[in-house]
């Protein structure tokens, strides 16, 4: 009797931490382990609480549709163009010093500080780089990589130039990891909140 109370405090708990964050995953948890509590036979020492893994889609998913959001009042595709070698040392949007070994690119209306994941879709290469400057000012160009950036993309010899890309953090943020395990996605998530 004392595992079943012990169970139904820690389903409480669980429970109101979702509710707290607001996620769409909340009533689903609530209805499995409202039917887990109500069967008879349940032996509590089998029962598993959720872990990380269970709620972390649900807080990716929402960073995902924040991001998605955003990137829907801007233009996230079209041709890169990347920097002259003449720019390097000077002053970018964000106050910093452009660096040509650095990933870095210009956008004219994405936030400043936000990552971007960019994929070349001729080389089918993906990079990620930080926009920390605004540009590039001629029409057909909608993004401005740094000239590593560009040559790490393929851009900087390829005939077709056409990039997709997509938000993967915002300023102050850490952008995900590409290949992680639950600890180190929950890791940046917590410091991200």
């Amino acid at each position: 009797m004392q595992h079943r109370a012990l169970w139904i405090a820690l389903a409480g708990a669980l429970l109101s931490a979702h509710v707290a964050l607001a996620q769409p995953v909340c009533d689903a948890a609530r209805e499995q382990v409202a039917a887990e509590l109500e069967c008879p036979n349940l032996d509590p020492s089998l029962a598993q609480p959720p872990t990380v893994r269970s709620l972390l889609p649900s807080l990716l998913d929402l960073r995902i549709a924040r991001y998605t959001a955003l990137a829907a009042k801007h233009k996230i595709c079209g041709l890169a163009s990347y920097y002259s070698r003449s720019l390097e040392g000077t002053l970018t949007a964000n106050g910093e010093r452009y660096k040509a070994e650095r990933f870095t690119a210009a956008h004219l209306t994405l936030p400043l500080g936000c990552w971007i994941e960019v994929t070349a879709r001729a080389t089918g290469k993906t990079i990620r780089c930080r926009v920390n400057d605004r540009g590039p000012y001629a029409r057909k160009f909608v993004l401005d990589l740094s000239r590593s950036a560009a040559r790490a993309l393929g851009v900087d010899i390829a005939e077709d130039r056409y990039v997709d890309f997509k938000i993967i953090a915002l300023k102050g943020e850490k952008p995900l990891p590409e290949d992680s395990d639950d600890a180190a996605v929950a890791e940046v998530i917590a410091a991200n909140r």
